[in-house]
């Protein structure tokens, strides 16, 4: 269709290699929207009159109403699929004014800008209630007592609502980046043309506020082929997926037969071909693959744009299938951990059970030593390992509470401390993990008093997010009433002058 210069038509092989059609109808709505908005400007400019107008927006319309009438085989993309089907049902005269002063290069990113918006409004809702759920979990599971781990050992005693609360912390921290994305990704490229404008008096701040933007990408260059935005966007969605893989993987550890501190429900779980017993939490598994094709995605796109020279080149094509690949993985993954979450089984007595059986209060006991009898850090450091060594040997079902009198005794003896071994072997005893826990003051520490304060700040920022992600979704709601409203009172105007 575009091939005016060019004698013979595209090599059929040629043209399945370039062309995007099959994955283009993710954004045929937004490029429908796109060039109302651009119909509009083109009519307020006195370059279409008020028929010609009302024609090409009729035929948009019926394009929207029957997409499975477009036809899509043959064509480059959707842009030029639709605009062939407008010109064999309105005429080239007509027909031919659609794209008066846009190029495909402004028109494609204007469309992957504005499906982006959309996208990164439904990420943050999921997101949200993805949150929200965490915290309604850390605060039924405050007395949940859990070993917690660092290099997979136990380290020290905490709960399940700290590593709950660990995942609210980070997915926040995601949010706040798709906010800050949001005012970078709500500018205009429409009207910048191939690369260089118009002669015509195009007004490009008119069409980025019909289709909701807050502000025009100034320079022609730079609105036709930059695509920093999509690696952004890639990038904290990778940040998104990494933290749903480590809890993913945090939850197939928990729900192991060795350990049992968690139970995945059935509705998220396969089963083996051969084994009937099994329970395998696949989906989980699949979110750690996911992220890493996540990644891979965003690598891809860096890749593709990082020697291009200035002005559109036709690899920017195949930023499309990555960046959009990875929106729908996203999105379908906080929705999949959101469904394992909220039906999530928690064996408390099986995490108390692992917690009184460990070690996990060699640091508090130390502490103790530090705070109550002044002894240097390091010196009580080396006194408690020396205590674990040798309840170790003992092999008592709770061995840090097997010491005798004599075992404290022979190795204050050896580092010549001058200590009662009683003194000693009440701190141990008296430290249980659940004291361990309450005792806890710093901040951010598994103490359940402090937790709770943590819970209802985050409900508030929640509810501040919420509001504003509302107000962003309602405004561009308003984008499409507003083109319609746009739409009829020229047409009334037109039909009036009749």
């Amino acid at each position: 269709m575009y091939r005016s210069r060019h004698k013979e038509d595209l090599d059929r092989r040629t043209l399945n290699f370039l062309s995007s059609i099959e994955i283009d109808d993710k954004i045929l709505f937004y490029d429908i929207l796109c060039s109302k908005a651009h119909v509009i400007m083109l009519y307020k400019i006195h370059i279409l009159n008020k028929f010609e107008f009302a024609t090409i927006v009729n035929g948009l319309d019926q394009i929207l109403r029957n997409p499975e009438r477009l036809v899509r085989e043959g064509f480059e993309d959707i842009h030029e699929a639709v605009e062939a089907h407008l010109i064999g049902k309105i005429g080239v005269d007509i027909g031919g004014k659609i794209q008066t002063g846009r190029s495909r290069n402004d028109q494609i990113v204007t469309d992957i800008k504005i499906k982006a918006r959309d996208d990164l409004i439904s990420i943050i809702f999921h997101l949200i209630n993805l949150i929200r759920l965490l915290l309604e979990k850390s605060e039924e599971n405050l007395d949940s007592i859990m070993p917690l781990y660092t290099h997979l050992q136990q380290a020290q005693n905490g709960n399940l609502a700290h590593y709950l609360l660990s995942y609210s912390e980070s997915l926040l921290r995601d949010v706040e980046r798709l906010f800050s994305l949001y005012k970078r990704i709500n500018q205009s490229p429409l009207g910048a043309g191939p690369i260089g404008g118009s002669l015509l008096p195009l007004d490009r701040k008119m069409t980025a506020k019909l289709l909701g933007f807050e502000n025009i990408v100034s320079n022609t260059i730079d609105a036709t082929s930059s695509r920093d935005f999509m690696i952004e966007f890639l990038s904290d969605i990778s940040s998104i997926m990494i933290t749903l893989s480590r809890c993913a993987e945090d939850l197939i550890i928990w729900s192991s037969e060795e350990f049992g501190f968690i139970e995945i429900d059935e509705k998220f779980t396969s089963t083996s071909s051969a084994m009937p017993q099994k329970k395998n939490p696949d989906p989980l598994e699949m979110i750690r693959s996911k992220t890493a094709l996540v990644i891979g995605n965003l690598t891809s796109v860096m890749i593709i744009l990082k020697a291009l020279p200035s002005g559109y080149s036709r690899d920017l094509q195949d930023t499309k299938l990555s960046f959009w690949n990875s929106i729908d993985t996203v999105s379908l993954s906080l929705e999949i951990v959101t469904g394992i979450i909220a039906s999530l089984v928690v064996n408390k007595d099986v995490m108390a059970t692992a917690s009184n059986a460990s070690y996990a209060t060699a640091f508090d006991v130390a502490e103790v030593l530090v705070i109550r009898h002044k002894v240097p850090f390091r010196t009580a450091h080396k006194l408690v390992g020396a205590l674990v060594a040798k309840a170790i040997q003992n092999k008592e079902e709770v061995p840090f509470k097997s010491l005798s009198n004599s075992d404290v005794k022979l190795i204050l003896e050896k580092m010549k401390l001058s200590m009662p071994p009683a003194k000693v072997i009440h701190i141990i005893k008296d430290m249980t993990p659940q004291k361990s826990i309450a005792n806890r003051r710093s901040e951010g520490s598994p103490n359940p008093r402090k937790q709770m304060k943590t819970i209802k700040k985050y409900r508030i920022l929640l509810d501040n997010y919420h509001n504003q992600v509302q107000s962003k979704k309602k405004n561009i709601e308003y984008v499409q009433e507003n083109i319609i409203a746009v739409i009829n009172q020229i047409k009334t105007k037109a039909n009036s002058s009749l």
